[in-house]
């Protein structure tokens, strides 16, 4: 090229902003065009594609909108001629063939020209015509690379093999690829001849079947696929001719029998028969067609085969398929993937009323304990205990609700081990929709997306905001929850810096939250970790806190009996001060008395606490002045045993159960209470109730009016 065009070349690449051509192209295009500019300067490339059965001879250029050419210079071998119409005539004693390009340097009276081309052969006939567009492209720091085709569908860590690695003269065999660009596609060639386009699916992926070339000899050959940018990746192996090995009994591909459902996690055997020492590729797949994993095997000398299949826990519910592909032919099972989860339980009713029980029926992992919490309507938790579970698997259990009991929708929560199961039901109502979100992990890496399950009522339309630990907004959403009600939301965790951050959903009056972490480690340095008392009755809360040497690190805090058994263990995380808190710990009415222990542990940094659990039970009095009242009169309620500082509910009720009024007072720091209530004048003379409850323990006593 002449040292216009080196100098232009060299202008462009020293120029902060950089003029790329905009330009549309198809597998069907036999030549792509792309033209860079700057200010007035452009540079025109033309690229015979692979495939193409013409050799490019000459080219004809000219301007669109009153643009004039003020200038133009060629490559060596080239010689161009300005006509009075406008048009410049390239030609070349050297054609340019298949897989080859030219480029051509001009400069226009205005900036931004559109150049319109045409291609012709050596007979004069068009090869192709089309026009270049060149747009403004601003990346200082980040230059592309002059005249490099734009990405559509190959990436530098694109790559592709077959399968099997080195295909025979005249053989089927099948091409497995990665990294590509999702739901592009491509035409995959052998030598210069274009034998099909594929699409990639949404992860990237390719799989497709091709035969190879007949050879004389064990002759070299190239493979290669092409995006609609001209970007391509090859591979060149030699191709054997065999002619005169034996060939093995040809076999019917067959695959054995196999479950039709399977839970995320499990592992199943495929087992069946084909040719004796052939490859199988074994693919699974969405009902979508997307690709979830490729793997190979080898077919034994006996004809038999057989391939260990995992479902991943990451695995989404619902169908999917398993392709067993030998080349010719396929064989195809679809298979249902199933919660892993082994915790089913519910209650027998849908609602109940302050006082009754409430009867919880399912089933749970055998012989194994499960600890049981049950959260009020406005998130307390008023129950917890610990329910053992028969070699049936079958689980049967009360749940005492308060006569003063809070009425709307009430969350049972049940664990057994790294297993959850969650189900609801009403007090005084029937249960209204809400929304329950859970994470698959509290921490997750940087460069991966942190999964949220996400679940209320069918097809309800939900808002959804990222918060971090300062209280700003990252994003917001919406999202449908679909037909099952359960969507597992992700969030991209790429841009986001290391720390905690709160995921709030709401819907109406429906709200849920759930706390995660991205890019957190463990090792924490220093740790210090104590409980706000140091003696605490059964069935009372546990508040734990503590800091860590190191801001933002993840700590695992375990809560164990005086036998040495773990109750509860708790992934959780210091803040940005270096704070943590455990405030969901309730000890078990049925727990073990004596010295309790608290571990917090964070990589190699651990500290310990104890605290100790009393024999008996918090318990909850209330008294009245008197047995018998008049109306109008006033009543002197007192009691004891509520909790440090507690509200106290205190609710009245008559003979037919009809509430007559409601009291909440504060208890003192040592449990006891007091208050005053004036009967009314019309109250109908006969026994009445009066209920108190602290959030962790209630009572009653009645009274007369005369």
């Amino acid at each position: 090229m002449g040292s216009y065009s080196v100098a232009l070349f060299s202008l462009l690449l020293i120029s902060s902003i950089v003029l790329i051509s905009s330009f549309e192209s198809s597998f069907a295009d036999e030549i792509i065009a792309t033209s860079t500019g700057f200010e007035s300067s452009t540079i025109l490339e033309l690229k015979n594609i692979r495939g193409n059965t013409a050799n490019i001879d000459t080219v004809r250029i000219w301007l669109s909108e009153e643009n004039e050419f003020k200038s133009f210079k060629t490559e060596q071998g080239w010689i161009g001629k300005n006509t009075p119409q406008g048009v410049i005539v390239f030609t070349s004693q050297k054609e340019v063939n298949p897989g080859e390009g030219v480029k051509f340097g001009i400069k226009t009276e205005q900036e931004n020209p559109i150049i319109n081309w045409k291609a012709l052969d050596s007979e004069g006939e068009i090869i192709s015509s089309a026009s270049t567009t060149v747009t403004e492209f601003e990346t200082p720091q980040n230059k592309p690379e002059l005249n490099q085709p734009k990405i559509v569908t190959i990436k530098d860590e694109s790559n592709f093999r077959f399968i099997p690695e080195k295909p025979t003269s005249n053989s089927d065999f099948r091409v497995v690829g990665e990294n590509f660009v999702p739901n592009q596609s491509l035409d995959f060639y052998i030598e210069n001849k274009l034998k099909k386009s594929i699409k990639v699916d949404s992860d990237g992926k390719i799989l497709f079947t091709a035969k190879a070339p007949v050879t004389k000899n064990d002759e070299r050959t190239e493979f290669i696929l092409r995006d609609s940018g001209g970007n391509e990746k090859t591979l060149s192996i030699r191709i054997p001719l065999l002619e005169n090995r034996e060939i093995p009994d040809i076999i019917k591909l067959s695959l054995g029998n196999t479950p039709q459902q399977v839970k995320r996690g499990d592992t199943i055997t495929l087992t069946g028969m084909a040719t004796p020492n052939t490859t199988l590729t074994i693919t699974s797949k969405h009902t979508n067609g997307n690709i979830l994993a490729i793997s190979t095997i080898e077919v034994g000398f006996n004809g038999k085969w057989n391939y260990d299949n995992l479902f991943s826990p990451d695995l989404e519910l619902g169908q999917i398929s398993i392709e067993v592909d030998d080349g010719k032919s396929t064989a195809l099972r679809n298979i249902e993937v199933i919660s892993a989860k082994l915790i089913n339980i519910s209650s027998i009713e849908t609602m109940y009323e302050p006082g009754e029980k409430v009867t919880i029926d399912g089933t749970a992992i055998p012989n194994e304990e499960m600890s049981v919490i049950v959260e009020d309507s406005i998130g307390a938790e008023i129950f917890s205990r610990t329910v053992s579970v028969s070699d049936s698997g079958n689980v049967n259990f009360d749940v005492d609700i308060p006569r003063g009991a809070v009425e709307g929708t009430y969350v049972l929560l049940a664990f057994q081990g790294n297993e959850e199961g969650v189900t609801i039901f009403g007090i005084g109502q029937e249960p209204e929709p809400i929304l329950i979100l859970r994470t698959s992990s509290l921490n997750f890496p940087s460069n991966e997306n942190a999964r949220v399950t996400i679940q209320g009522q069918p097809n309800a339309q939900v808002s959804i905001i990222l918060i971090d630990s300062a209280d700003r907004e990252k994003f917001s959403d919406s999202i449908n929850l679909g037909p099952s009600g359960r969507v597992t939301y992700e969030v991209e965790t790429v841009g986001l810096p290391a720390g905690a951050y709160t995921l709030n959903a709401k819907r109406g009056e429906s709200s849920g939250s759930v706390v995660f972490t991205t890019g957190l480690k463990t090792g924490s340095g220093a740790i210090s970790v104590q409980t706000t008392r140091d003696d605490y009755k059964l069935g009372e809360h546990v508040l734990i806190l503590g800091n860590t040497g190191s801001i933002n690190v993840l700590l695992d805090i375990i809560i164990s009996n005086p036998d040495g058994t773990v109750i509860k263990k708790v992934e959780t995380f210091s803040d940005r001060f270096g704070l943590f808190k455990i405030d969901n710990f309730r000890i078990p009415l049925d727990g073990e008395i004596g010295k309790w222990t608290v571990n917090a542990k964070s990589g190699g940094n651990f500290k310990e606490t104890e605290f100790r659990v009393s024999g008996e039970s918090t318990t909850l009095s209330i008294l009245t002045d008197k047995n018998e009242y008049e109306p109008n009169e006033l009543v002197n309620l007192s009691g004891t045993g509520a909790r440090s500082s507690a509200t106290i509910t205190m609710k009245i009720f008559d003979a037919e159960g009809e509430k007559i009024t409601e009291l909440n007072i504060n208890a003192k720091n040592n449990g006891d209470y007091i208050t005053i209530w004036q009967i009314p004048a019309d109250l109908e003379p006969g026994e009445y109730e009066i209920t108190a409850d602290d959030g962790a323990s209630n009572t009653s006593t009645k009274f007369i009016i005369n």
